[in-house]
């Protein structure tokens, strides 16, 4: 494609006419505000943006009067007269911050239909939450809540009339795998309803109305993990019927199109002049659909060999101009020109200096031009009119920040980079924003990296930022083909940074299961992860990168980003296999055949049980339909677990007595794996179900040592308890000393599966010790100790308890701060280090080479 101007006046290509840094940070979102003004017939426009940061900014853009001026002294060679954007961060002070990265913004004038709805916007947070702002003062008017996790796709869905009393519907698209629908006007807002059914992250479009009555909306879907590949992400269209009143919404499936595309799909738009829907996904694709049966008609493909993941795409022109955008992981925009007459121009890519994570259209006049929302902070306007092109200036600072880029992942950083970084012997004057955070600095004429400890309040090193050719890299020591940046949310808002390393010939799923295992991740992150090793690997890139998450504070946006995974306080020397990173769990039987075993033993309880028996829907109805959600393990993303079915187990927990109720503890250890059962709504429950499954085990006195069931189980929910969402693991967390206590009680135990369970528990409670955000005191910690005197006093554990208990006793001597260095001393005054040396030594090199650390820990 050549850059010629056509009979038209418009160049072949676009070409970058604005480029705008915002607050810094990555840029997550953007629309477009247009002002209409009557008396004069012009129109005025604004773009607004979210950042990785929660923080919403304003662009004003030159008026088209201004620009038609602009252009006229373009033309005379005067390229230096274009109007300024105007940029306001925070318009509205403090009322515009969110607590979390903005995901998606959209405006009332991407309202189609022509209908009027007020000056407002809406935005979408990894919170969860909906947020309606007031465009003028933007100031914050309502906040809708009820998705369970980050709402990252916002539409319209237009009536077929405007007026008044019939306003467009919003719809909002969830990782928690649900199209949420509510009414919003000036004055007020409700919730619709909920389209549910979808496989993880939900993206959304609005379509034309079918009548007064009946309106449209597709839904697109990421997929699930099946066996070795992602499967299930699904077309979904939808005919939306309001209630009498208004007041609700039903919702019928008028066609569904699954697994045409070869990866999740990322987004979907729908255009109103060819009628048709577009979806994008992380096969590298856009696919054009009837916007009858979703159905494809056609398929644009990236124009090179390794195709990147789209993360978003639009539509911008009329038919004499349209074209289709796609932007793009690895930094590219894709346009497709897919205008009448000239379906087979060669696609046009645009190298940015980061991740594209949104592309939209300028919504003026049938404007064919677009923004692109970037990961190193700017917006950029592109235009196919020659008079748009930016200074030479901009022109030249991108195209050196494109180069830059690609050449930061081949080469480390340069020496006059390094100077200009914060020295590390002043490295206590620079406080981190949040645990994890990383931190470039320079030492000995050297680039580090160092990670955030918000519980020391110091920088740790983590090593030096150094480029290479490829992927491949080094990670706790291991080498691998390669080295893969991913993005995490952390407690309390932030991105944590984490490193998955990958080998050619591996299969991706395992590695991605192993990955979710030691960073404690949700089990919804597994088929994410999966994709994006198979999409990544083969390409080159940075040994450490932000994958599109943002560069670390004090560090150019091309810099690569060092590992945030958790990391022991004492830097030098490092550890193998301590701390515990994550938690070990006993997830067998969670299955259709296992808990068709135990609600087939509770049952035969229920029958025997001398008071607090279940009645016939506890015993029938509920427990079939708990059984059935919980042996539906590809659903947990989008199932529920109701009050009454929790309240089920919490019954034969509390009432009933350790003969009878050991089958409740199995199902409760099964049901806490659940992300909506074990979410922080239900902390104060997991309290009292983790008190009475304690409570249980330790009323069995001195014989605790001869029983199986009762104590295998309660330490097995335990483990899981800290696995589970962040109200089991709390609940867990503010009952260690009696788990621990509990844990004692039983560890002299004569049978091995009580042993491992018994080993485990103390694993994950060490683990949790040394992550938790909230201080654990030295008594606690030293209970972990008296727990392994008497695993290692007893004589009766095998080899894998054995390890177990001593990586949580190398765990415990690790935790942050004083705590750590409080529980060193005392493990040395009563001879650990000994009694470690002794115990690994008949129990293999596992054993041996834990106690090695153990001893250097203590030395």
């Amino acid at each position: 494609m050549s850059a010629k101007s056509n009979d038209n006046h418009l160049l072949n290509e676009y070409i970058l006419s604005t480029q705008l840094l915002t607050d810094g940070e990555p840029i997550r979102c953007v629309t477009t505000v247009v002002h209409n003004d009557s008396s004069t017939s012009s129109s005025s426009l604004e773009l607004l943006s979210g950042s990785q940061g929660g923080v919403v900014s304003r662009i004003v853009l030159p008026s088209s009067d201004e620009e038609k001026k602009s252009a006229n002294n373009d033309q005379k060679g005067s390229n230096d007269d274009h109007d300024e954007p105007l940029l306001e961060i925070q318009p509205g002070g403090a009322n515009t911050r969110h607590p979390h990265q903005i995901t998606a913004i959209l405006s009332s004038s991407s309202c189609s239909n022509g209908h009027s709805m007020g000056d407002l916007y809406v935005t979408g947070c990894k919170d969860g939450n909906v947020r309606v702002m007031d465009g003028k003062t933007h100031e914050l008017k309502y906040v809708l809540e009820g998705h369970s996790n980050a709402v990252t796709s916002l539409s319209w869905i237009p009536p077929q009339n405007s007026s008044a009393q019939n306003n467009p519907w919003l719809v909002s698209g969830s990782w928690d795998g649900t199209a949420k629908l509510w009414s919003i006007t000036q004055d007020s807002y409700a919730s619709l309803g909920t389209l549910s059914g979808h496989e993880n992250t939900v993206s959304v479009a609005g379509l034309p109305a079918e009548s007064d009555t009946v309106r449209k909306v597709v839904t697109v879907s990421a997929g699930v993990a099946e066996g070795s590949s992602i499967r299930g992400h699904t077309v979904r269209i939808w005919r939306l019927t309001p209630s009498a009143d208004g007041t609700m919404v039903k919702s019928e499936l008028m066609a569904q199109v699954a697994n045409d595309h070869s990866g999740p799909m990322r987004d979907v738009v729908y255009d109103a002049e060819t009628q048709s829907i577009y979806t994008c996904s992380n096969d590298g694709t856009v696919k054009i659909r009837s916007a009858d049966d979703g159905k494809c008609q056609t398929t644009l493909a990236y124009p090179g060999g390794d195709r990147p993941m789209f993360l978003s795409l639009c539509v911008v022109g009329d038919w004499q101009t349209k074209a289709v955008v796609a932007g793009a992981e690895d930094g590219n925009v894709v346009v497709w020109d897919v205008a009448q007459g000239q379906p087979n121009r060669e696609a046009q890519v645009i190298a940015h200096p980061g991740c594209v994570w949104k592309v939209a259209p300028l919504l003026q006049n049938n404007s064919s031009d677009f923004v692109t929302a970037c990961n190193d902070g700017n917006l950029r306007l592109f235009s196919r009119h020659a008079s748009k092109s930016a200074a030479p200036s901009v022109l030249a600072s991108f195209s050196q920040s494109v180069s830059e880029a690609a050449a930061s992942r081949s080469t480390g950083p340069s020496q006059e980079e390094i100077s200009k970084l914060p020295k590390w012997e002043m490295n206590s004057l620079t406080q981190g924003r949040s645990e994890g955070q990383v931190q470039v600095f320079q030492k000995d004429g050297k680039a580090i990296a160092a990670q955030w400890s918000a519980a020391s309040r110091t920088w740790i090193e983590v090593g030096e930022v150094t480029g290479t050719n490829a992927n491949a890299g080094t990670i706790n020591g291991k080498k691998y083909d390669h080295v893969l940046p991913i993005e995490i949310d952390v407690p309390g808002g932030g991105i944590q940074k984490l490193q998955i390393g990958y080998n050619n010939g591996e299969n991706p799923f395992v590695t991605a299961q192993a990955f979710v295992d030691e960073h404690t991740l949700d089990q919804g992150y597994l088929a994410q992860i999966a994709d994006y090793i198979r999409q990544r690997t083969g390409e080159s890139g940075p040994t450490l990168d932000s994958g599109g998450g943002g560069a670390s504070s004090g560090a150019p946006s091309s810099w690569p980003a060092a590992s945030s995974a958790p990391t022991p306080m004492d830097a030098t020397p490092t550890y193998d296999h301590l701390p515990m990173k994550g938690y070990k769990i006993f997830d067998a039987g969670v299955d259709k055949k296992g808990l068709t075993k135990v609600v087939t033993k509770i049952r035969e309880f229920n029958g025997t049980v001398t008071s607090n028996a279940l009645t016939s829907n506890e015993e029938n109805d509920i427990l079939d339909s708990l059984s059935t959600t919980l042996a539906s393990t590809s659903r947990y993303h989008s199932s529920t677990i109701s009050n009454m079915e929790l309240a089920t187990i919490h019954t034969m927990i509390t009432k009933w007595d350790a003969k009878h109720a050991f089958p409740a503890l199995d199902l409760a250890r099964m049901a806490v794996l659940h992300p909506d059962a074990s979410s922080a709504k239900r902390k104060g429950y997991w309290e009292e179900v983790l008190c009475g499954a304690l409570d249980m085990c330790l009323g069995l006195g001195d014989g605790v040592v001869g029983e199986v069931a009762v104590p295998m189980l309660t330490m097995r929910l335990v483990a899981n308890s800290y696995k589970g969402g962040s109200g089991s693991a709390g609940a867990a967390g503010s009952l260690i000393d009696r788990i621990l206590e509990c844990a004692n009680a039983c560890a002299a135990s004569n049978n091995k599966n009580v042993r491992l369970s018994v080993a485990t528990a103390i694993l994950d409670t060490s683990s949790y010790m040394h992550t938790s955000s909230t201080p654990i005191s030295s008594s606690s910690a030293v209970h972990i100790l008296d727990v392994v005197g008497t695993i290692a006093g007893c004589g009766k554990y095998e080899s894998e308890p054995i390890v177990r208990s001593l990586v949580a006793l190398g765990t415990v001597l690790l935790l942050p701060g004083g705590c750590g260095e409080e529980i060193q001393k005392v493990a040395k005054e009563r001879g650990t280090g000994s009694m470690v040396e002794r115990v690994a030594s008949g129990h293999g090199d596992m054993a041996k080479a834990v106690a090695k650390e153990i001893l250097s820990i203590l030395s």
